[in-house]
């Protein structure tokens, strides 16, 4: 059996680099994963990298309230859903640009 193939018999997809050192490996979409991601994500309508550090917004005439600490520990939980490895606290903090780019996407296969 070939890499690859021991791969794909145990969910392993691509591998991401978020950070100097830390690479992370994909699951494959199953149908599973891609309903049990899209619950989590559903009504979510900004990108990862636009919740990062953010604090809550008070609803206001124009907006309503978001819970931004929230919505980034959402997006936490969900990355931890589609990786294989899961991101650790200290990995978390050490994602540098690049990765944010790609968490950004990241999503977007299981979403779309």
């Amino acid at each position: 059996m070939t890499d690859k193939q021991l791969d794909k018999t145990l969910n392993i997809g691509s591998e991401i680099r978020l950070a100097e050192g830390i690479k992370k490996h994909v699951k494959i979409g199953t149908i599973a994963l891609i309903r049990q991601v899209r619950e989590e994500m559903d009504g979510v309508v900004h990108k990862f990298s636009f919740s990062i550090g953010r604090k809550k917004w008070e609803a206001t005439e124009d907006r309503e309230a978001v819970d931004w600490p929230k919505v980034e520990e959402m997006y936490k939980k969900v990355f931890n859903l589609v990786l294989v490895e899961e991101i650790t606290e200290k990995e978390y903090d050490l994602i540098d640009q690049d990765g944010i780019a790609v968490l950004d996407d990241l999503l977007d296969r299981f979403l779309f």
